[in-house]
């Protein structure tokens, strides 16, 4: 019998490394580069990858080197694009290169950024040639597409056919519970307050577009943007793992925790009835979520919450959802007047969770509210500031930071990310039971672009499509 179960196993594992493989597409030689180019692109690959420096936010077409996606890039047909969309398109994809190899390059050997130099000017001849070279632009449009983040493999060794009913009636208490929570929470220590910087909450102008229909917004514009629509963040507040702050990593490899109130910014973008629109995407940092009983599966180093808002043409929020760093607990807000769910849509079967729904223009910035330790998102109002709260005097201001400043060396001096966007060091023991979903590391962190959103299906939190797939203009 154990020799049965032996053969048994090593036919699983074996599996598994076949599917693993399978996924991984075909090394590639560079399209329309020279020998010496190639090599200058392997040297930095081979450099940066044996360093644990690769930054792991966009995906790199193989073939491609000069070149990095997101999952908005990937969704055009490459085929349909004009002349002038293929340049908008080149630009963006060898924009998203180029920073990356910034961020690749810090903790780099000291001529790391002379290296930068000659990839420049290897790609630059490339990407004048792409747009008319209709083999290799064929070749470009077959392997665009972004992996997502869920593993074949384990979810074939964990048999995850029959397991994904137990995790769907799971998840749907655990989220079900954190509903009925919502707008009934009790303090278990004190309500602490952090207002968003201050600026005038004018009406924003309006953006332009490029050729692909993507806004594009000046530098200030885009900034008013930002501050028009923070939240104030009211945290229940009982021990230091409440309060916001950095993270970072040391030389050592050591997690580091800077208390101070700094909150992360990011555009993205998804379509919205056809049509892009920007998101504008707020994370806020914590330095654990501590265990709340023995053993508690759930906590961890590192916890947080990622607040993103959904604008339409005039700058005015469609819906608000939220996540936490590990791509967990994805939940929505409505806006009266906004994204209504789709007709037909059952919220349980597809996991769907609204909370609640806001009033639109209401004066002042929303409210959201944090419980202690977990830090669920347990209330949001809307116009509440002067009303409803009372003693808070001058509130402490947070800073707004881009999140892009974590994915090269941290303050601390070491890299946060590892080269698979997972944060190492923030493993939960959720991950022995939910590994047959196929989620690499359930309950850990990790970068923007990286965030699995559902156990029991294959759902991102920056699939531009996400919006059009549940939801529906009024």
């Amino acid at each position: 019998m154990t020799r049965l179960i032996g053969w048994w196993l090593w036919g699983l594992l074996s599996l598994t490394a076949v599917v693993g493989c399978a996924s991984r597409p075909a090394p590639l030689a560079p399209a329309l580069v020279s020998d010496a180019c190639e090599q200058q692109f392997e040297r930095w690959h081979l450099q940066v990858a044996s360093q644990g420096r690769q930054d792991a936010q966009d995906w790199s077409p193989p073939g491609f080197p000069y070149l990095r996606v997101d999952r908005l890039l990937a969704s055009f047909e490459l085929a349909d694009l004009s002349l002038a969309q293929r340049r908008d398109w080149l630009s963006r994809a060898h924009g998203k290169a180029r920073q990356a190899w910034w961020f690749e390059r810090e903790g780099g050997p000291a001529d790391a950024s002379g290296w930068l130099a000659g990839l420049h000017a290897c790609s630059a001849q490339a990407i004048a040639e792409l747009p008319e070279d209709e083999a290799s632009w064929r070749r470009l449009a077959a392997t665009v597409r972004v992996p997502d983040d869920y593993r074949s493999g384990a979810q074939i060794a964990g048999l995850y056919p029959l397991v994904r009913p137990i995790v769907h009636w799971r998840a749907t208490v655990t989220m079900q519970g954190l509903a009925d929570r919502f707008g009934h929470y009790r303090a278990l220590g004190r309500w602490r307050f952090y207002g968003p910087p201050e600026t005038e909450r004018q009406a924003p102008t309006a953006w332009q577009r490029d050729r692909l229909g993507i806004p594009v917004f000046e530098p200030a514009a885009l900034e008013r943007l930002f501050h028009r629509h923070a939240p104030v963040w009211r945290i229940d507040t009982r021990d230091r793992h409440d309060r916001p702050g950095t993270p970072g990593r040391g030389l050592d490899g050591r997690l580091r925790f800077g208390l101070e109130p700094v909150v992360y910014k990011h555009l993205g973008f998804a379509y919205v009835g056809g049509v892009i629109q920007p998101q504008l995407v707020y994370q806020i940092w914590f330095a654990a979520r501590p265990a709340q009983s023995w053993p508690d599966i759930y906590a961890g180093a590192l916890d947080g919450v990622v607040w993103r808002v959904t604008l339409d043409d005039r700058g005015r929020a469609l819906v608000y959802d939220s996540i936490h760093p590990c791509g967990c607990y994805h939940q929505w807000v409505l806006v009266a007047g906004g994204l209504r769910p789709a007709a037909g849509l059952n919220r349980v079967l597809e996991q769907v969770w609204v909370l609640a729904e806001v009033s639109a223009g209401a004066p002042g910035p929303l409210v959201l509210s944090l419980s202690a330790g977990d830090h669920h998102l347990v209330g949001v109002q809307a116009g509440a500031m002067g009303a409803g709260f009372s003693g808070l005097g001058s509130l402490p201001v947070y800073r707004l930071e881009p999140l892009d400043r974590l994915r090269g060396r941290s303050a601390a001096g070491g890299r946060l990310y590892r080269s698979d966007g997972l944060i190492a060091g923030t493993e939960r023991l959720e991950r022995f039971l939910l590994w047959p979903t196929g989620v690499d590391s359930p309950g850990a962190m990790r970068q923007w672009g990286r965030h699995a959103v559902s156990f029991t299906s294959r759902r991102h939190f920056d699939d531009p499509h996400l919006l059009d797939r549940y939801f529906v203009l009024p």
